[in-house]
């Protein structure tokens, strides 16, 4: 059985997995739902997906939340590098989309564009922990899936130290100018 570290990670590997696209992965797999698809046991949830069965350790998901690292401590074994730029990826689209309609009024959605910039920025910080230090590019054994070995074919520059903090430095620089622009969430 596979393991995530986080629930939010669970979702990421099914999304990827159930993706019928490469450049655009679906990051909304069906809801996670206790009793449903989701059962406890003694150390771990089991999620049923699609993709298969996968365990999220409850001291993990724990850990995790205590410390704000919303798709897990230390680096992914079920996520490669590229897999992760090109989720950083999607999210920034989408929160750009609704940040670049969204005006300020009373009727409209402002979580959906913090979130996704938010997710944007945690994703791309997942690519990031595969790089060794002082290393300029993700190595062969960080993008260990056809998705992710498709994904750096067509953008050698994905999982490059530039690329991958110049995204993290946009994606955290936009979350701030909107929030600066429109003020603090409640």
């Amino acid at each position: 059985m596979l393991t995530a570290r986080t629930l939010a990670e669970a979702q990421v590997y099914v999304s990827l997995a159930m993706a019928a696209d490469t450049a655009a992965p679906a990051t909304e797999p069906a809801p996670i739902v206790p009793g449903e698809n989701l059962t406890e046991g003694e150390e771990a949830w089991t999620l049923a997906s699609p993709a298969g069965d996968i365990a999220i350790p409850y001291a993990s998901e724990d850990a995790s939340r205590m410390i704000g690292a919303r798709y897990g401590l230390g680096v992914s074994q079920l996520v490669d590098a590229a897999q992760w730029a090109v989720v950083a990826a999607t999210y920034a689209r989408r929160a750009l989309e609704a940040d670049m309609a969204y005006t300020g009024g009373p009727d409209q959605d402002r979580d959906t564009v913090e979130l996704n910039w938010e997710l944007a920025a945690d994703a791309v910080t997942e690519a990031l922990k595969f790089l060794p230090e002082g290393a300029e590019v993700v190595p062969d054994e960080g993008v260990w899936t056809e998705f992710g070995r498709q994904s750096r074919a067509r953008n050698p520059e994905l999982v490059t130290r530039g690329k991958l903090t110049d995204d993290l430095e946009y994606y955290r620089g936009t979350l701030d100018d909107f929030r600066a622009l429109y003020g603090e969430s409640s």
